[in-house]
């Protein structure tokens, strides 16, 4: 690979990092703001938190990679227009082609990368977060009881606890509202957390039960003391019987090819499986979009205003793109024709480019 290769590529990868950290950043953000609002809520500790907004990092990356990669060929382009770089390459006989070589090794490299995050990465990192999310909400002792602090895990339910370690409490009261007319309260020195056959409960050591007892006139409270008493939650809790992924969560194959078994898939099999197709669309997405920007810069005059027009040219051809992508991918989920029309898009521009750059390789040819 000559030094000019390297120079171009070197350019490249600094300028895709760069982008991909911003465009990542922001991107991250939203999606760890939504996590941190559950876990809070649930009681999680720091670590899952952390492992958490890691996790759904390759799927964000596998999103926001064909934008980045736009980004950074633009940008380079842009600056080697900018600095007459461009000018002296074709100007010393390096023909269009021959410069392309660097971009198309790049794009290719990209493309595998999108690849892994796509088809590997973001469905095993999303799955994780979606079990692990599932285990959180589904954890007595962070959802029911938090250390120190009055919950309300569901309508007309209080907890409180003094001091909790793991499922063992010290100091525990439960204010059990659901009959206004009617509330019971519970206290107790210990209690422990135990959830036997999707049926959790509280045992209850050395308390009382304070209630309204509604066969005795007056606003008067009954007391009752007990060695140990048990408290089901399960009238409390919406048990969750129904745990599928949706498609940001799935491999290819369960897209194109989902279980027969998949009670999920079965209602939703035209969705998954116009997701499933326009992952695999996208792959291609990098390379045109590279491929698009070589294209439009190698056909400027090189100065500040036609700098200008290309920046216009790129940003309404790639919206205009994406707007198609969007609308071809939306189509897909309820008329499978439409799938056709994903694979279509990418090649009819692609033809287009090729054409436009045919064009180019004659008029700086002669």
């Amino acid at each position: 690979m000559k030094n000019i290769d390297k120079y171009i590529i070197r350019k490249l990868s600094l300028s895709f990092f760069t982008v991909m950290i911003g465009l990542l950043s922001l991107a991250w953000l939203s999606q760890v703001l939504k996590l941190l609002d559950e876990i809070v809520m649930r009681g999680a500790d720091l670590s899952t938190f952390f492992m958490l907004s890691i996790t759904v990092l390759p799927n964000i990356i596998s999103q926001i990679t064909p934008l980045a990669a736009f980004i950074t060929s633009a940008f380079v382009l842009n600056a080697m227009s900018s600095d007459k770089e461009m000018i002296v390459l074709l100007s010393s006989g390096m023909n269009p082609t021959r410069l392309f070589k660097p971009f198309l090794f790049f794009g290719v490299s990209i493309t595998i990368f999108l690849v892994i995050f796509s088809m590997l990465l973001g469905p095993s990192g999303m799955r994780y977060t979606k079990l692990k999310i599932h285990e959180i909400r589904h954890d007595l002792s962070g959802t029911l009881v938090r250390d120190g602090m009055f919950s309300m895990p569901a309508k007309g339910l209080t907890v409180y606890a003094h001091r909790k370690n793991n499922n063992s409490i010290d100091g525990i009261l439960v204010h059990d509202n659901r009959n206004s007319d009617a509330p019971i309260t519970y206290s107790a020195e210990k209690g422990y957390l135990i959830n036997e056959n999707n049926n959790p409960k509280l045992i209850l050591l050395n308390g009382n039960i304070q209630y309204r007892n509604l066969l005795i006139d007056g606003p008067g409270m009954t007391t009752v003391s007990f060695e140990k008493n048990e408290y089901l939650f399960s009238d409390f809790l919406t048990e969750n019987k129904n745990f599928n992924f949706d498609t940001s969560q799935r491999y290819l194959n369960d897209l194109l090819f989902p279980d027969e078994n998949d009670e999920y898939a079965k209602t939703r099999k035209s969705l998954l499986i116009a997701a499933g197709n326009h992952k695999i669309a996208q792959i291609f997405h990098p390379i045109i979009f590279i491929f698009f920007s070589f294209i439009i810069f190698i056909n400027s005059k090189f100065d500040r205003r036609d700098t200008n027009k290309n920046i216009l040219n790129l940003t309404f051809g790639i919206i205009s793109f994406q707007i198609l992508d969007f609308f071809l991918a939306s189509q897909a989920q309820t008329n499978l024709f439409a799938i056709g029309f994903l694979y279509l898009l990418p090649l009819l521009f692609f033809l287009l480019l090729i054409y436009l750059f045919k064009k180019t390789y004659q008029t700086v040819s002669s």
